[in-house]
C-alpha cells in the first residue's frame, strides 16, 4: 500500500483481492451451514395442536438426525417420526423406553409399575386407550404420546401403536418460526 498525504492508498488488485477472499469464505460458510443442516439435522413443520403448549400448530423445527444414530433417544425427547410414509411425519414425546412396560391408569403414567412424575407439558388427564393393560416395549420400541392428549393420535391407539426406531427420523431442538418463539425446545 502506498501511502499519499497522510491516507493509505488501496490498489484496485488488493480490493479485488479482499472482495474474493470474502465472497468464497461467505460461500463456504453457506456450503457448510447446507450440509451440516441436511447431513445431520433437517427442518420439519408442525401441523396440529397435539404437541401443545410445547408447540404450535405451523411452527418451523430444526431436527437432530444424529439422535438414534450416535445416541440413543431418551425420555421426553421430542421426536419426528413415520408410520407408514415417509413423507407424512409426526411429532410425539417420548415416554416409555425399549424393554419398558407401560401402563395408563386413572389418567397417570406407570413405568415398570412406578408412577411416572407428573410433568407440566402433559395434560392432567391422560385416556389409557390400549395402555389401560400393561404394554411391553420390545428392543428399539418407544412409547410416544402428545402433550395435547385430547387431540393427539399416539401410541395410546391401535392405529399408531409401539413406534420402532427405524421410523424416528430424530430429534426437535430448535424452533427458528414464528420468530416470536424463536430458540430451543425443551
Amino acid at each position: 500500500m502506498a501511502k499519499d498525504r497522510g491516507y493509505d492508498v488501496i490498489s484496485l488488485n488488493e480490493i479485488i483481492r479482499q472482495v474474493t477472499a470474502w465472497i468464497i469464505d461467505a460461500v463456504l460458510v453457506v456450503v457448510l451451514a447446507f450440509c451440516l443442516t441436511y447431513l445431520l439435522g433437517g427442518r420439519v413443520r408442525m401441523d396440529g395442536n397435539s404437541m401443545t403448549p410445547t408447540l404450535q400448530n405451523a411452527d418451523r423445527l430444526l431436527l437432530n438426525r444424529t439422535k438414534g444414530t450416535l445416541k440413543e433417544f431418551e425420555r421426553y425427547d421430542i421426536v419426528v417420526y413415520y408410520l407408514a410414509d415417509p413423507d407424512s411425519v409426526y411429532l410425539k414425546r417420548i415416554l416409555g423406553l425399549p424393554g419398558e412396560t407401560v401402563q395408563i391408569i386413572d389418567g397417570l403414567v406407570y413405568i415398570n409399575g412406578e408412577k411416572l412424575p407428573e410433568s407440566p407439558k402433559l395434560s392432567a388427564y391422560i385416556s389409557s386407550g390400549i395402555a389401560a393393560d400393561p404394554v411391553t416395549l420390545l428392543e428399539g420400541e418407544y412409547f410416544v404420546i402428545g402433550e395435547n392428549t385430547d387431540a393427539s393420535l399416539d401410541s395410546r391407539f391401535n392405529d399408531v401403536g409401539n413406534i420402532r426406531a427405524e421410523h424416528m427420523l430424530g430429534t426437535v431442538w430448535f424452533r427458528y418460526a414464528p420468530f416470536k418463539h424463536f430458540g430451543f425446545v425443551s
